[in-house]
This record gives structure tokens, C-alpha cells and sequence, in this order.
């Protein structure tokens, strides 16, 4: 009777090691087969991506262009010839600029609350990845500690320093925090534009690379909200028959830069409806193979 179950036991060890062998070679094949439906895809889909982020990137700064436009417009009408625009729109200006302080608030927030581990770990990196270095060059370029010609592999040695505990929060954090609005001028504005026009720098996505780079992007991208909407408030002593005819210069540029766009939008959500529709069937076609192997392995 010994032998029997010790014979039944190892047929169930036997069993039991085929099915979780068959189940790592499926996933093995599962994963790289994903992997090579990605790469047939994502290079299609990358630069149109970008060309797509950029266009909405630009058409948003239109949009706030085109709504102040409208409301200095309307208030030029109401006021007549005695319009003024810096003294009698500068409520309106002050009210356009408060909607920026919750971004730029929980921008604060998020440097605020990073830990001296994640900085311990941004600073021991030999090689950084790409965001990272792009994150730093960013906050160089923002400091004017350099100039555009260094190559973000010269900013993140020349950034390391800040990154050191005493330095970054008890003085990178407080002149973040009291930044110098006046400082955003249109050459800086430009140079940060180069960045926030990525797709890549967004906080969600350089997290995956650095949580403190995460937090300083999303102040650089405050910033850079904050600046271009102080260019677009920016009082010009402005005739109404000035501002009327720049606000259907606006327009036209804005259905233009959708019109330029429209063929990429469409292909892009082509490729993505149909990789998505393969990585479902990839997935559909493993599951059917791979849950009966799994529900003997719990019965085993």
C-alpha cells in the first residue's frame, strides 16, 4: 500500500512539474510575441504621436490666446475709446493668472513630499535614463546655469549637486516654491517648450524613470503654463480694430493647425484601435490555452 501512494504521489509530482513547465514556456511565448507585436507597432505609432501631442500642445496655447482675445475684445467695446488695455483689463488679468496657482501649488506639493531614499537613488545613477537627463538639462537650462549647446549628459553632472538632501530641501525646494514669475521670458518660455511639447514629459510617464524627476517635471510643465500665459495677458495698448483683427488671425491659425493634424490623428487611432485588437486576440488565444493547464494545476 506504501508503494502504491509513494507511486501516486511522485505521478502527481511529475504531473504537477509538467504543468507548471508547459505553463512558463506559454508565458515565455505569451511575453515575446507581445513584445514583437509591439515592436511592429510602437514605430508607427511614435512619431505620430508626436506630431499629435505637439499640434494639441499648440492649439491649447491658441485656445487661451483666442479667449483672452475675445475678452479684451468684448471689454474694449464696453469701455469705448477710453480703453486702456493694461489698466482696464488687469482684473481679468489677475483672475487668468490665480487659475494657475493650483497647478503650480501641487507642483510645490509634489517636491514637498518626495523622500531622501528616491533622491539617494537619482543620485547613484551612473547612467541616467533619457527623461532624467532631459528633466535636469531642463532645470539647468530654467537656472541659467548654461546654455541651450549643453548636451544633457554636461547638465546632470553639473546638476548633481542639487540633488544632494541639504541642498534640494532646504534650498531647491524654497526657490522653487518663491520662483521668480518675471524670470519666464520668451527665450525661456521657447527652451522649456522643446520639452513640454514631448509626449515623454509628462510626470505619469518620467516617473517610470525617477519619482523626484516626476515631481520637478511637473513644476517645470507649472512654469511653463504660468509663462505662456503671462505672454498671452501681456497688456500691447491695442486698438479694437487690432485686437479684432489678431483674434481671426487666432482662429484661422487654430483651424489650420487642426486641419495640418487631422490625417495623423486618424491613422494614429487606426494603429492603436488595431494593436489593441491584436494584443486582445494574442491575449484571448493564451487564456484559452493556458486557464484549462491552470485549473488542473489547482486541482493538483
Amino acid at each position: 500500500m506504501s508503494a502504491d501512494w509513494e507511486q501516486e504521489l511522485k505521478e502527481a509530482e511529475d504531473n504537477l512539474n509538467t504543468h507548471v513547465k508547459e505553463l512558463g514556456r506559454l508565458k515565455t511565448e505569451y511575453d515575446h510575441n507581445l513584445y514583437k507585436l509591439k515592436e511592429s507597432y510602437y514605430p508607427k505609432m511614435r512619431p505620430l504621436k508626436v506630431q499629435v501631442y505637439r499640434s494639441v500642445q499648440t492649439r491649447r496655447f491658441i485656445e487661451k490666446q483666442i479667449a483672452w482675445l475675445e475678452m479684451t475684445l468684448e471689454r474694449c467695446k464696453v469701455v469705448g475709446a477710453t480703453f486702456n488695455e493694461k489698466r482696464d483689463m488687469e482684473r481679468q488679468r489677475e483672475e487668468m493668472m490665480r487659475e494657475m496657482d493650483g497647478v503650480f501649488n501641487a507642483a510645490i506639493e509634489a517636491l514637498k513630499g518626495l523622500r531622501k531614499e528616491e533622491l539617494a537613488v537619482m543620485r547613484k545613477y551612473e547612467h541616467p535614463p533619457q527623461l532624467v537627463l532631459e528633466t535636469m538639462h531642463a532645470v539647468s537650462l530654467l537656472r541659467g546655469d548654461k546654455d541651450e549647446e549643453e548636451t544633457a549628459e554636461q547638465a546632470w553632472e553639473d546638476a548633481k549637486y542639487l540633488l544632494c538632501d541639504t541642498y534640494f530641501f532646504a534650498f531647491f525646494i524654497s526657490k522653487a516654491r518663491t520662483f521668480d514669475f518675471t524670470r519666464l521670458t520668451p527665450p525661456i518660455i521657447e527652451a522649456l517648450s522643446k520639452f513640454v511639447t514631448s509626449p515623454d514629459f509628462e510626470p505619469k510617464v518620467v516617473a517610470d524613470a525617477s519619482v523626484p524627476c516626476s515631481a520637478i517635471c511637473a513644476w517645470l510643465r507649472a512654469l511653463y503654463e504660468i509663462g505662456t500665459m503671462r505672454q498671452i495677458t501681456e497688456p500691447a495698448n491695442r486698438t479694437e480694430a487690432e485686437i479684432a483683427t489678431q483674434l481671426e488671425a487666432a482662429k484661422k491659425d487654430l483651424r489650420m493647425k487642426a486641419k495640418e493634424t487631422s490625417g495623423a490623428e486618424q491613422k494614429l487611432a487606426a494603429l492603436q484601435q488595431e494593436f489593441e485588437q491584436r494584443r486582445h486576440d494574442l491575449k484571448d488565444r493564451y487564456d484559452h490555452t493556458m486557464n484549462p493547464l491552470q485549473e488542473r494545476f489547482l486541482e493538483a
